[in-house]
């Protein structure tokens, strides 16, 4: 089957959106964003669905492409880099977004608003170059 255009574009679409409201938190200093416990719930679940949808294209074009079973979503964006559609000087970085995904999911009482914070603050932008790369890849006609 081939890859569906139109489930990469809602998903992206949905990481644009998501990306847009975590900015939000980005412009908080630390304090403001430890004293109000729903920001860093809510930061912290709009990180994780985003990474999810990330891993989400990965994991649907790996398979539509026929590249491979990964076991792991680390095994996912391994795949990714390897096939290209991640920048391999990108591959550490993917792997700490799965890596993190997975700590919310399973160990979420370890992480601390500081972390959450930081993330926000820098590492927003590490999504871009999947985008970017995907559209190129996929939907630029």
């Amino acid at each position: 089957m081939p890859v569906d255009l139109e489930k990469i574009r809602q998903k992206l679409q949905f990481m644009r959106k998501n990306l847009r409201e975590l900015q939000q938190f980005a412009v908080m200093d630390l304090k403001q964003f430890e004293n109000n416990s729903l920001y860093e719930a809510a930061a912290t679940r709009m990180l994780q669905i985003t990474i999810e949808a990330l891993l989400d294209i990965c994991t649907h074009i790996i398979a539509r492409e026929g590249w491979g079973l990964p076991k792991t979503y680390v095994e996912s964006i391994e795949m990714a880099v390897y096939h290209g559609l991640i920048p391999n000087d990108f591959l550490d970085i993917y792997r700490a977004m799965a890596r993190f995904r997975n700590r919310v999911v399973h160990i979420y009482d370890d992480i601390e608003a500081e972390e959450i914070h930081k993330i926000i603050k820098n590492r927003l932008d590490d999504f871009r170059p999947f985008m970017e790369n995907v559209i190129k890849k996929y939907l630029k006609t």
